[in-house]
This record gives structure tokens, C-alpha cells and sequence, in this order.
């Protein structure tokens, strides 16, 4: 994975969407403490993408499975058609 700014003791978790909305973390993970949006998000072959539509999303290590849960949880409601379209 090509990201730049993380931290040693952080995960890259992907790129967010910043279009649109409200600017930093995504509300969905607004309870992770660790949670940050970088400057610089990046394509798959390491270019850069516009900062005003993309941006790197960070955890800190000790968050990695709080971040799992969060997400399986999202997963399994979208499957069971009780939540949104967001994983």
C-alpha cells in the first residue's frame, strides 16, 4: 500500500472520501480516539490524488480492532439490509 505521513505506531486503513462532507474523520469512526485524516492520499501505482476529494485515513495500532468491529458490524448490516451502503 503507498501512504504517506503514517505514523510507526498507526495503521493506513484507506483513503476517504472528503467530498461533501463535514472535514475530518468519518462519523462512523468518530469514537476512535486514535483516528486521523492525513494531507496526501495516493492511487494504487503511488500517484497523487486531489486533496480536496481524497484523503488518507489513519488508526492508531492500539485501535486496530475496535476498527474491525466497526466495520464487520457495517459489513453484516448492510448483508441483513438493516444500515446504509458505507463499509
Amino acid at each position: 500500500m503507498h501512504c504517506i505521513g503514517k505514523r510507526d505506531d498507526e495503521v493506513y486503513v484507506g483513503n476517504t472520501d472528503v467530498r461533501n462532507r463535514e472535514p475530518g474523520v468519518p462519523g462512523h469512526l468518530s469514537r476512535l480516539k486514535t483516528a486521523r485524516i492525513g494531507e496526501q492520499a495516493l492511487d494504487i501505482d503511488g500517484n497523487p490524488l486531489p486533496q480536496d476529494q481524497w484523503r488518507p485515513l489513519f488508526i492508531g495500532r492500539s485501535e486496530a480492532g475496535v476498527y474491525d468491529r466497526i466495520k464487520m458490524r457495517q459489513l453484516h448490516e448492510i448483508r441483513m439490509g438493516l444500515g446504509g451502503d458505507h463499509v
